[in-house]
């Protein structure tokens, strides 16, 4: 890893646990032991190399949502899967989108375009191949049925002035209302197959939320 993806990948670890704000370019020179001058000659100024350090958080979140549903039986489960990990890590997420909104907006307004091109390609991959898997009917717009699926992600995720049944925690509802979601456009053998997720499916046990 040479000097400049070092710096990236230190600063997104002290950007994540100290908070972004907090983070001067001053603390991530001395913690790598580099000069400032180096700091800004490189990125030009703090905007620039947090741009970059959360660039390299949200894509690892991705291979790590690729990642957690490789064992998935079909691509279902697999969104099921993958939404479920947007799900978990809404906390920390929302606080960091939440500190670029209002201490940098200019940095936070580009990683959420990048990031919703992005998750919307995610999501119109697999809706695609469930399709041709046989697991979703032909029968609804795609660019829709991907607009719901995101706005829907962000509004469990994002919002938290969303007022739940007691007793229901965030997870369980957004389990419930995407897989009502799929339902609407899943043939019989893909309601089969949200039938067996949901039967394995127990909100109460956190090792196996994402099975």
């Amino acid at each position: 890893m040479d000097q400049k993806e070092r710096i990236i990948e230190q600063a997104m670890q002290m950007f994540v646990t100290q908070g972004i704000k907090s983070v001067r370019m001053d603390d991530i020179a001395q913690q790598l032991g580099v000069s400032k001058r180096t700091l800004y000659e490189l990125f030009g100024d703090k905007e620039g190399l947090l741009y970059l350090a959360m660039e390299r958080f949200f894509e690892s979140k991705r291979v790590e949502r690729a990642e957690a549903c490789v064992g998935a039986r079909n691509v279902l489960e697999a969104m099921f899967m993958v939404l479920g990990c947007v799900a978990d890590e809404s906390e920390v997420i929302q606080r960091l989108l939440g500190n670029l909104r209002k201490f940098y907006p200019a940095v936070h307004s580009k990683l959420m375009r990048e990031g919703a091109a992005q998750s919307r390609l995610d999501l119109q991959r697999m809706l695609e191949t469930g399709i041709a898997e046989g697991l979703f009917t032909e029968a609804f717009n795609l660019d829709l049925a991907i607009t719901v699926l995101y706005y829907t992600a962000s509004a469990i995720t994002m919002r938290k002035d969303l007022i739940l049944p007691d007793g229901m925690t965030e997870r369980e509802a957004f389990v419930q209302i995407i897989s009502n979601f799929f339902r609407g456009i899943s043939t019989a053998k893909g309601l089969e197959l949200i039938d067996d997720y949901l039967k394995r499916y127990e909100p109460g046990k956190p090792e196996n939320n994402r099975r």
